[in-house]
């Protein structure tokens, strides 16, 4: 083990080098550049669709299930590879096919290439979340750890605004920069410069995962001892896993939910346009979402240094709780779109989870694991997210409540899916307790060196 990880990382260590931190800085850019290579597409919906002669219904193809399918296909087998190969490589060979694929998103010339390159695009990117938390995990020691994972997933707030910030900079300066042929790549459209611009500077920044320092993987056994020993520790921690990936999914999809209906009911029963409601969500979004996720990770980060083993579980329950009175009543009451926003504002300074859900996931798990549990939890929190969530909401409003308000819809949304998962976590909390302790103790959970 390098000097960094053995001070930082040890087993009951307390303290956390610079360099520690300077990797979590480099990931959390890596992280926002994921984000605007993600979601740039949606600024140039219109340039696409003149470009190729497609519909809305492709387009929204291209969107989200070009991008999202493989990003979660691609889930489970990264975490394998996570669990075989050194971090830093994994990593830099994610980013660098990622960006290759964006680059490639801006040669395409046809329907059909550019939808190939979307889907590549999510397949690389599915190595990052678990790459990085596995990395992490090795450099800081647990009761620091989920402040700093926290910070690397406030990456998903920072480049959600980045994405509408460069992508419109690029934008507008785009038509200039495309009336001459670039080197290289020859004449371009200029929502073709967008995606150039990304891959370009994306092939660039993946070198920066060097300055993390070297580890050395011990790699699983030719046979086949590696997955058996993944599976004692599955059925040795069952009820800590289910209680950890269903309640943790449950928020996800409460959130997934009201995000993505909150701008239509805004919109239809209040009155707003579509700037000014972008306006408000995008300022929720880069303001209370990045400060509830540094405050949940510290928070939690301090209760378990002061010896509560099932800190993470239990902080997350209380939330549940909270938030499934907070919006079940703050959505129901027929609200001003002020307050809406307000209460939304709350909602999401308290519910920023995924900092906090992977800390504990990497205290409790033997580092010859990591990657592929990691990957299991972000294959189902994301798969609930994008499938129940929205859904739901739509079903409540449908066939429960028979009316075109989606706020009684929401409010019950937040108040099921919230107190189901403040149930499950809190159920689930003192056996996370157990497997912190055991992720802790010295002669049961060593580091790789």
């Amino acid at each position: 083990m390098s000097r960094l990880a053995s001070a930082a990382g040890g087993i009951g260590a307390t303290r956390v080098t610079w360099r520690a931190w300077m990797v979590v800085f480099i990931l959390l850019l890596l992280v926002t550049l994921a984000f605007i290579d993600r979601m740039s597409i949606s600024l140039m919906v219109d340039p696409i669709k003149a470009s190729f002669g497609i519909d809305d219904f492709r387009m929204g193809i291209l969107q989200g299930p070009a991008f999202a399918v493989f990003f979660l296909i691609g889930s489970l087998p990264m975490g394998w590879i996570v669990d075989r190969y050194p971090a830093r490589w994994t990593i830099y060979f994610g980013v660098t096919a990622w960006s290759l694929a964006t680059i490639a998103c801006g040669l395409a010339g046809s329907f059909t290439e550019l939808l190939i390159a979307r889907c590549l695009v999510g397949l690389g990117e599915a190595v990052l979340q678990p790459a990085s938390w596995s990395l992490v995990a090795r450099l800081f020691p647990p009761q620091r750890l989920a402040l700093a994972i926290s910070v690397l997933s406030s990456g998903a707030q920072v480049g959600a605004a980045a994405s509408y910030v460069m992508g419109g900079v690029l934008i507008a300066q785009a038509t200039a920069i495309a009336a001459d042929p670039l080197p290289v790549f020859g004449q371009v459209e200029s929502w073709q410069v967008v995606f150039l611009a990304c891959g370009v500077l994306g092939v660039a920044m993946a070198f920066l995962i060097f300055t993390a320092p070297r580890e050395r993987k011990a790699g699983a056994s030719s046979d086949g001892t590696g997955n058996a020993g993944l599976g004692r520790f599955i059925r040795d921690n069952r009820v800590f896993l289910v209680c950890h990936f269903l309640g943790f999914s449950l928020l996800c999809a409460m959130t997934y939910g009201a995000a993505a209906w909150l701008p239509t009911l805004l919109m239809r029963s209040h009155g707003l346009d579509v700037r000014t409601v972008g306006t408000l969500l995008a300022a929720v979004a880069v303001t209370a979402g990045i400060g509830g996720f540094v405050f949940n990770g510290w928070w939690v980060d301090r209760a378990f240094a002061r010896g509560r083993k099932d800190a993470h579980l239990r902080h997350f329950a209380l939330v549940g709780a909270a938030v499934a009175i907070i919006g079940g009543f703050g959505f129901s009451l027929g609200a001003t779109a002020v307050a809406l926003v307000l209460c939304f504002a709350v909602i999401q300074f308290l519910q920023p989870f995924s900092g906090v859900a992977g800390a504990v996931l990497q205290i409790a798990t033997p580092p010859e694991y990591r990657g592929r549990i990691s990957a299991a939890f972000i294959l189902l929190y994301n798969s609930a997210g994008i499938a129940l969530g929205p859904s739901l909401v739509v079903f409540l409003s449908d066939r429960v409540f028979a009316s075109s308000d989606l706020g009684p819809a929401i409010a019950a949304s937040y108040a099921l899916l919230g107190s189901t998962a403040a149930a499950l976590l809190w159920a689930g909390r003192r056996h996370a307790a157990a497997a912190a302790q055991r992720g802790t103790d010295p002669a049961t959970h060593q580091d790789s060196p």
